[in-house]
């Protein structure tokens, strides 16, 4: 799951002039295409929800399809901007952390939570058709938060304070209509997200109580600041002696260029400036 990777990894696929050209850029456009397609054939009215959306009888009498094209039903509205902007957005970042092949292997698994949870449901005699792509949108942007929970938006929240409202609100759609299934997948994506990044980043042991409980612990209001600041101490000294040459290097020739090791290096750098801040 985890495999090997390379500092190709983290290249673009190829450009466009001077823009990169990601998996993620490829993603979004092909839901794009996905909601012209659905717009015209609709339009058309032809019915593109039986042979196209995911159901649990068609797929296992040989729709195997259907995992991959049920996320290209799109329906035009105002609403899908913001749905195709954090997809980009979260999914670029994910993407330049994990690299290509890890990358791909998130998208598979989030690929593979309606086939098992929706199978979960029919096995017990209910059965639900499934479509769209805002669930991925938002299993997405959880786990850009799980990378950098504590990144402040607008001066003042957080991302993972902002990732658990969108949970919480994109939960609450589902509720009246009893949509058990959409809610299912949901938070399915959300967890694969959340554990996938964690055992990748290897940052703390996986303990799901404590992950969750974390986000709540409230935080001191004021802080006591000493009158003279303590002289930086010899391991402050080392983090920037030793990261330095890597922010030059991204400076110069953007994120993308660095290799396997010094992303390493700076991820660690960032995990031990966090914890002295903390």
């Amino acid at each position: 799951m985890f495999g090997v990777v390379t500092s190709d990894d983290y290249q673009p696929v190829g450009w466009m002039g001077r823009y990169p050209i990601r998996i993620t850029t490829i993603v979004v456009a092909a839901f794009v295409i996905g909601m012209f397609a659905t717009v015209i054939a609709l339009s058309a009215h032809w019915d593109v929800v039986t042979p196209f959306a995911f159901t649990t009888w068609s797929f296992w009498h040989g729709s195997v399809w259907q995992p991959i094209t049920c996320v290209l039903i799109q329906g035009a509205s105002f609403f899908f901007l913001f749905n195709i902007f954090f997809l980009y957005w979260s999914g670029v970042e994910v993407e330049k952390y994990l690299g290509r092949q890890r990358y791909l292997t998130l998208l598979a698994l989030l690929l593979l939570v309606p086939p098992v949870f929706l199978t979960c449901w029919s096995a017990g005699g209910v059965h639900w058709t499934y479509y769209g792509s805002y669930e991925i949108s938002v299993g997405m942007f959880i786990a850009f938060a799980t990378l950098y929970p504590n990144v402040e938006l607008f001066g003042w929240v957080t991302l993972k304070w902002l990732a658990f409202a969108g949970l919480v609100l994109a939960s609450m759609q589902t509720l009246p209509n009893h949509e058990w299934g959409n809610l299912s997948v949901l938070w399915g994506m959300c967890l694969t997200s959340f554990i996938y990044l964690r055992l990748i980043g290897k940052q703390v042991p996986f303990e799901l109580p404590a992950a969750v409980t974390g986000l709540f612990r409230r935080k001191p209001k004021f802080q006591v600041v000493p009158r003279e600041s303590a002289p930086r101490t010899a391991e402050g000294e080392d983090i920037y002696d030793s990261i330095d040459p890597v922010l030059d290097k991204i400076s110069k020739s953007g994120i993308g260029s660095l290799t396997a090791s010094e992303r390493r290096a700076l991820d660690r750098a960032r995990n031990r400036l966090l914890n002295k801040s903390s």
